[in-house]
């Protein structure tokens, strides 16, 4: 058996917190593989500290913890390691893993670290963040982190590019330990719908799917465009310019009162969470799609936005290089200028995306399934069935 250790994971309160994570642990799972996830729950509580095992409800482990404290506990996993390496068997019924699989290098890939060490067993870890490249320099967990890395069997970054990062920050790990294993995009549920937008458009729905938790306030620039839509309406009155947006969190206040002092409140709809039958309504209904994305490691909802047949206007940034093309979108700076000059050139020149075709098919969960599954039998010497 194999032990994923998380600590993203989406729940009640945070459903979309680390969904790509669970995503991949569910293909897997149907792929094959005897897997099982342990999702450390850490979070501000009113006492010292109150640790609670749970079940949730596809079987995944969850290890709840709520403590004045917990953001020590978080950023010092030494105490989850204890924890694990006394209890996990009296609390689950199960026998120690075979291996772990870490999601995200920190707090999980060194939480792996130190469990392989105390249960004698080899983890890899699949790199999800963005901020992973930068944490290798950090100024107290840098050296950890690098250990964590260096520890691993194999290191699975979700893309290409991130890869790359993580091959220029660690080059004394051999190249051959890095494989991308990408994220689980289910793009059946997002078919495809022919979009042309063009200048005899005189209303234009601009689409934006982002969480507003208030750690991606620097990453996912909704802000900008709350501006780049005031631009659009000076420049263009005549055009019915509308945004509607995807995703719930605690920035949203701040940018509905943003939306009213530039005066858009009119011409912003704020949709909240939707299921997939919602978002791939609001795909087809759309005349654009924008991501101004400060950073991504992938970029499911450009992807999935693509495969519906919506235009495409992204950041340029590596995440999107190899999938947005003049056929599909365009990539512009992250500036107000850039997204009000890549809006207007689409609506002038105009723009029907092609149908992706093929290039969808690596993402579907059977095949990142598949694929994990043999990841396990080269790197562990078995394939971990039931």
């Amino acid at each position: 058996m194999i032990l994923w250790l998380t600590y993203w994971y989406p729940d009640a309160d945070n459903p979309v917190r680390g969904n790509f994570i669970r995503a991949q642990w569910l293909a897997a799972r149907a792929a094959g593989a005897e897997v099982e996830l342990l999702f450390v729950d850490m979070a501000k509580g009113p006492k010292v500290i109150d640790v609670t095992w749970k079940r949730g409800p596809e079987g995944e482990h969850i290890l709840q913890v709520r403590s004045r404290m917990w953001k020590t506990l978080y950023h010092t996993p030494i105490w989850a390691t204890n924890l694990l390496a006394k209890k996990w068997t009296n609390k689950t019924g199960l026998p120690k893993p075979d291996a772990l699989h870490a999601q995200v290098v920190f707090p999980a890939g060194i939480l792996a670290d130190q469990l392989s060490r105390r249960w004698n067993i080899p983890f890899a870890i699949t790199e999800h963040w963005s901020k992973a490249g930068r944490w290798t320099q950090h100024k107290l967990f840098g050296q950890r982190v690098r250990g964590a890395y260096q520890d691993a069997a194999a290191i699975y970054p979700v893309s290409e590019h991130l890869k790359q990062e993580l091959q220029q920050v660690l080059p004394a790990i051999e190249q051959q330990r890095f494989t991308v294993i990408p994220n689980v995009v289910d793009l059946d549920k997002f078919p495809y719908k022919a979009h042309h937008i063009s200048q005899e458009s005189k209303q234009v729905t601009l689409l934006g799917v982002a969480s507003l938790i208030p750690a991606n306030t620097k990453i996912k620039r909704v802000d900008l465009v709350l501006e780049t839509l005031v631009s659009l309406v000076a420049q263009y009155p005549q055009v019915d310019w509308q945004y509607r947006h995807v995703g719930s969190g605690g920035r949203l206040a701040r940018l509905q009162t943003k939306a009213a002092q530039l005066g858009i409140a009119n011409r912003v709809t704020w949709l909240g969470g939707l299921d997939s039958a919602s978002l791939c309504s609001e795909y087809h209904a759309a005349d654009l799609f924008l991501q101004p994305s400060h950073t991504e490691t992938f970029g499911i909802v450009v992807l999935e936005a693509m495969h519906a047949g919506l235009p495409v206007i992204v950041s340029d940034i590596p995440a999107f290089s190899h999938w947005v093309v003049p056929e599909n979108g365009l990539r512009v700076p992250l500036t107000t200028e850039g997204f009000t000059e890549g809006i207007l050139s689409a609506w002038k020149d105009g723009m029907a995306p092609p149908a992706l075709g093929v290039m969808a098919k690596k993402y579907a969960p059977t095949e990142v399934g598949a694929y994990i599954v043999e990841m396990y039998r080269l790197l562990f010497g078995k394939r971990p069935a039931r």
